[in-house]
């Protein structure tokens, strides 16, 4: 039984050096038609060097490590070339002068162990940095000889483990500030053999590792430009094998290595920046001047009047001194005063800046003048505060008027007249066409018949017709009395006059006295004074007599007027005046009587302030009754 399986072990052993026998034999016989397979540094190698192939030959050994295709005819590099040919152990792969010019973004998917790469002497014209992303372990990238003209900001992000690249002879003529940005374990960079003539300070700041850099055989431009990159290699110390030499800048340093050159000899000439050149000022006041500069390195700056250098508190004349102060760095303010200044002053002073790559100058013309009297003397911040107060004075005036305004208003007094009053007022007129208002025509030698009392009436009624409205009486007018109590239940009121109402319809205006009207006709309403008593609380006197109550005022019966008319018209149980029919009629004198004021004028004291005691008030007679 052990034979046994020891003899199968053995056929298993001699199959297995059988198959990879031929398999070797099949690789060794493509090295020698096309390419050469051999062990070179400790791995194998497969070159395929000038065969004038266009793509990577086949049946090339999948363990293989190192690819040299240089010199081939290879136009492009196309997607997953090496999965196609199952070339993923690779880890250096040579595609020198192969006149690549595009190569796809997934060209080198697949290679995750590739650590050399070699793409010099080809066709491209800017960074591959897609391409790149598939290789992540790259350490050497050589783009060298390749027409490159600019790189991009970020163009090596993908590549954080890149040690050496060589973009040497790539006509490479700008390089981005954050061109390099990511390459944090760069240690060798060659730059030599481009068409650059500045590097900007952030494009070399980033690599704090570098031990070695090559930047000759560039046209550089020794200015303040180029300061930074002399300023960063020597702080950092950075060895580069071959000088570069300056071609341009001022001249005398043209042709000079940077070794030569000290960090102040990377200057730019001063710039004087632009301003305002006339200056006026005032007599007896401080004359300033300013001159702005932009420099690397900062310059110098002197001032110079009539050829004459003026220095920092130096006399000017007399009574008079100069001061100048400065402030900045690459960028500076040069500000020169002058104490006092006159009109002979006025005159042309030069500002002068100097450094190591030239010098530049510029005049100020100074003008001073006379001072003018008035608000030309005031500065612009004087000027703008009295504004403001003068501002807030008449805002504040304003305030107060309004203020005053609103507390003097009063509400408006309307002139309009209701029908009412309007009939009133003919009434009134008609009366006073009809009477020429005067006691004389009453008291004539044709009516001395006539009793007191009717010349009383007549009076009043008079009075009435001239002027409705009349004041009320004052309270020391008034007779005060407590005997006009008949002690039957009724109060007489000696200060009262009652009217009998009207027959005709009432009148629309509740504010409307009535006995303001005249009457058409008099014998058809009892005047005023009259009162109608019934039959059952008093005598009935004939008529003429006169009588007086218990108060002493006399009652006068009339005919017609004091009593009962017995017409057939009376024998009515109400007579035409609207009084029963044994009613007896009393006319009483008295004076005049306060009645209520009209609603409007109610109104109007409410609303308002009242300004006299009688306002609101009327005089006249009462109403019948």
């Amino acid at each position: 039984m052990r034979c046994v399986f020891s003899m199968m072990v053995l056929i298993e052993v001699t199959v297995t050096v059988v198959v990879l026998s031929a398999t070797v034999t099949a690789t060794e016989d493509h090295c020698r038609t096309v390419c050469s397979c051999i062990w070179k540094g400790g791995k194998q190698t497969v070159e395929c060097i000038n065969r004038g192939l266009i793509t990577i030959p086949e049946k090339v050994h999948p363990e293989t490590q190192v690819l040299d295709m240089s010199g081939n005819i290879l136009n492009n590099l196309p997607r997953d070339m090496f999965v196609r040919a199952k070339l993923l152990n690779l880890q250096k792969v040579f595609f020198s002068n192969c006149r690549i010019g595009q190569i796809d973004d997934k060209a080198l998917h697949g290679l995750t162990n590739l650590v050399d790469l070699d793409l010099s002497l080809n066709l491209l014209t800017s960074i591959p940095s897609e391409t790149f992303s598939d290789a992540p372990l790259l350490r050497d990238v050589i783009l060298a000889h390749n027409p490159i003209q600019k790189i991009e900001n970020y163009a090596f992000r993908t590549l954080p483990s890149l040690v050496k690249l060589d973009l040497s002879h790539c006509e490479i003529q700008s390089i981005a500030p954050k061109a390099f940005e990511g390459l944090e374990h760069l240690e060798s960079l060659k730059l030599n053999g481009n068409q650059l003539s500045e590097l900007r300070p952030r494009t070399v700041e980033t690599l704090n590792g570098l031990r070695g850099i090559e930047l000759h055989d560039n046209p550089w431009l020794c200015d303040c430009h180029l300061r930074a990159v002399k300023e960063w290699l020597m702080k950092n110390n950075v060895p580069y094998p071959v000088a570069p030499v300056c071609y341009g800048g001022p001249e005398r340093i043209a042709d000079r290595t940077f070794a030569e050159l000290d960090i102040d000899d990377f200057a730019c000439k001063p710039e004087i920046l632009k301003g305002s050149r006339y200056i006026e000022a005032t007599t007896g006041e401080n004359a300033t001047v300013v001159c702005r500069v932009r420099a690397k390195p900062p310059a110098v700056i002197n001032w110079y009047w009539n050829g004459r250098l003026l220095l920092h508190n130096s006399a000017f004349s007399s009574h008079q001194r100069v001061f100048i102060y400065e402030n900045g760095q690459s960028e500076k303010s040069n500000t020169l005063v002058l104490t006092n200044a006159q009109e002979t002053d006025s005159s042309e002073f030069y500002c002068v800046a100097e450094n190591r790559a030239g010098n530049a100058e510029a005049n100020f013309t100074l003008h001073v003048s006379l001072r003018t009297a008035g608000m030309a003397t005031l500065g612009s911040g004087q000027i703008a505060g009295l504004s403001a107060a003068l501002v807030i004075l008449i805002l504040f005036i304003l305030l107060i008027i309004l203020v005053l305004l609103v507390r003097l208003r009063r509400p408006p007094f309307s002139d309009s007249k209701t029908p009412g009053q309007i009939e009133t007022s003919a009434a009134i007129a008609e009366a006073a066409n009809n009477t020429t208002c005067k006691p004389s025509s009453i008291g004539t030698a044709a009516n001395s018949d006539t009793s007191i009392s009717e010349h009383k009436v007549v009076s009043n009624d008079l009075k009435v017709a001239c002027n409705p409205v009349q004041k009320p009486p004052r309270m020391t007018e008034l007779a005060y009395t407590t005997s006009h109590y008949d002690g039957k239940g009724s109060l007489i009121n000696a200060t009262q006059c009652f009217t009998a109402p009207s027959s005709g319809p009432p009148a629309n205006n509740p504010d409307l006295i009535k006995d303001t009207k005249r009457l058409a006709n008099a014998g058809e309403l009892p005047a005023a004074g009259v009162v109608q008593v019934p039959n059952g609380h008093a005598q009935q006197p004939e008529a003429g007599d006169v009588v007086a109550d218990e108060t002493g005022i006399p009652i006068e019966l009339r005919p017609g007027i004091g009593a009962v008319q017995h017409s057939p018209s009376s024998m009515s149980p109400t007579s035409a005046t609207g009084a029963p029919p044994n009613a007896k009629t009393l006319r009483v004198w008295q004076r005049g009587v306060p009645v209520l004021p009209p609603v409007t004028a109610l109104k109007r004291v409410l609303s308002g302030s009242r300004n006299s005691p009688d306002e609101g008030y009327q005089e006249g007679c009462g109403t019948d009754v």
